[in-house]
């Protein structure tokens, strides 16, 4: 698989985020190829056609489409390169954490590891036009850098960034609060590192230091689901990507996620999506859809 990192040092100086169109970053990788990135990735497709794999959704790229990519999500793009028009926004986790001291910034935007919902949206002409309108701003301030450009920069990028979480928590109908309910952050981190290791409400709750019933609350009332149901999206996700992206065996993503038996593995997974993980993998395997 390929991997892309961050350039940081593109404009002379160290700026963790980048912004352009497709015609400014033209070797942007649109190919049938697996790869990631270490960055966040938003992109505005005014002109869209094809279709992006990403983890476990397909997405059919229209016209007015916004998708959201976080870092080490696997895709593959399979699109006509000559018939796209788009925007691009990048940028390191750092750029928001350091400046704001919110090391929770990028996780408390649902369209960022989110497991479940779509990472898409579809808007209106007129307020595209708004988003390019910003990025313009951006982009000016990146060509023409002054002492307060950074600050203009991430003020910008943070209001398009809040805006566009409002409009996808709307079409999602999930909560777009991101200033209280901390704890329903720290969960949703700490399953990013920890889900392969430890599948238990009781070891998030210790580990954050309320009880079970508040950590249910808290997430019910973010996320609009169990605590145990959010566990389950993450691990499933988790098995899902490795059916489709590794040649692990039943037996290995079994020991890998600590269930004491396969068939344990192969009954959560059914639970799950009505079909065993080897139908799941032969089922993309011979061209059916990931979902």
């Amino acid at each position: 698989m390929i991997h892309f990192q961050f350039l940081k040092n593109k404009y002379g100086r160290e700026l963790l985020m980048d912004i352009g169109s497709y015609n400014d970053i033209p070797n942007y990788f649109f190919e049938p190829i697996l790869h990631s990135t270490d960055f966040y990735e938003i992109i505005f497709f005014l002109n869209g056609n094809g279709i992006l794999e990403l983890d476990n959704q397909k997405i059919n790229i229209e016209n007015n489409t916004i998708l959201f990519i976080s870092p080490f999500q696997k895709r593959k793009w399979y699109v006509d390169n000559s018939n796209i028009k788009c925007h691009f926004l990048f940028f390191k986790d750092d750029f928001f954490s350091n400046f704001f001291s919110d090391k929770l910034f990028s996780i408390k935007l649902q369209f960022f590891y989110n497991k479940t919902k779509p990472l898409f949206i579809r808007i209106i002409d007129n307020h595209m036009q708004k988003y390019q309108e910003v990025f313009q701003d951006i982009l000016l301030e990146l060509t023409k850098f002054k002492s307060d450009s950074e600050h203009i920069i991430r003020s910008l990028l943070y209001f398009t960034l809040i805006k566009l979480n409002r409009v996808y928590s709307e079409t999602y109908h999930l909560s777009s609060n991101t200033q209280n309910n901390t704890t329903s952050f720290m969960f949703k981190l700490l399953l990013q590192s920890e889900i392969r290791n430890n599948r238990t409400v009781h070891f998030y709750s210790q580990k954050l230091g309320v009880s079970r019933i508040t950590l249910n609350k808290c997430i019910k009332n973010q996320f609009g689901i169990t605590s145990t149901a959010m566990i389950d999206e993450f691990v499933l996700f988790e098995i899902k990507s490795l059916l489709l992206y590794s040649k692990l065996n039943i037996n290995e993503i079994a020991d890998l996620f600590h269930f004491s038996e396969p068939n344990h593995l192969s009954r959560f997974f059914k639970r799950h999506t009505n079909l065993t993980p080897k139908e799941y993998r032969c089922n993309y395997q011979n061209g059916s859809s990931v979902i």
